[in-house]
C-alpha cells in the first residue's frame, strides 16, 4: 500500500514516515503537557469565534443559493423555431432546469440543516463552557 509522498500511510498505527503536520502535532502535544491547565492531548477544543464565522459563512452561502434558485423556478424556454431539433433542445433544457432546481433545492436544505445543527452545537458548547466556568470559580 502506498500513499502520496511525504504523508504517513497509516495515521493510526504510525506506518510511514512522520512529516510536517504529524511532527508539528507531536511538538504541540508535548509542549501542552508541560503547561499547567493546558488542554490534555487528544482533547477536543472548540474556537467559538471560528465556529460562529463558519455558521455565518454558511448563512451567506444559503442566501446566495436562494437567489440563484429563483431564476430556475418556473423558467420557460421557448424553442426558437418549430423544427424538431429546436423543440428537442427546449424540452431538454427544461428538463435540465427542473433537475438543477431539484438538486440545488436539496443542497440548500442540507446546508440549512448543517447550519442549524452547528448553531445548536455551538449554543450547547457555550452553555457547557459557562457551566464549567461557574464550577471552577
Amino acid at each position: 500500500m502506498t500513499g502520496p509522498r511525504g504523508v504517513a500511510i497509516d495515521r493510526v498505527f504510525g506506518l510511514g514516515r512522520a512529516t510536517g503536520r504529524e511532527v508539528q502535532r507531536a511538538i504541540l502535544v508535548a509542549s501542552a503537557a508541560s503547561v499547567p491547565d493546558a488542554v490534555p492531548a487528544g482533547a477536543f477544543v472548540v474556537d467559538p469565534e471560528r465556529a460562529q464565522r463558519c455558521i455565518d459563512d454558511l448563512g451567506r452561502i444559503i442566501d446566495d443559493l436562494r437567489l440563484g434558485l429563483l431564476p430556475l423556478q418556473g423558467s420557460l424556454l421557448v424553442p426558437p423555431s418549430e423544427d424538431e431539433v429546436s423543440r428537442n433542445v427546449a424540452r431538454n433544457a427544461a428538463l435540465m432546469g427542473r433537475r438543477a432546481e431539484t438538486y440545488v433545492a436539496a443542497w440548500l436544505g442540507q446546508l440549512e440543516q448543517t447550519r442549524d445543527a452547528l448553531s445548536r452545537q455551538l449554543a450547547a458548547y457555550r452553555a457547557a463552557d459557562e457551566a464549567n466556568a461557574g464550577r471552577r470559580g
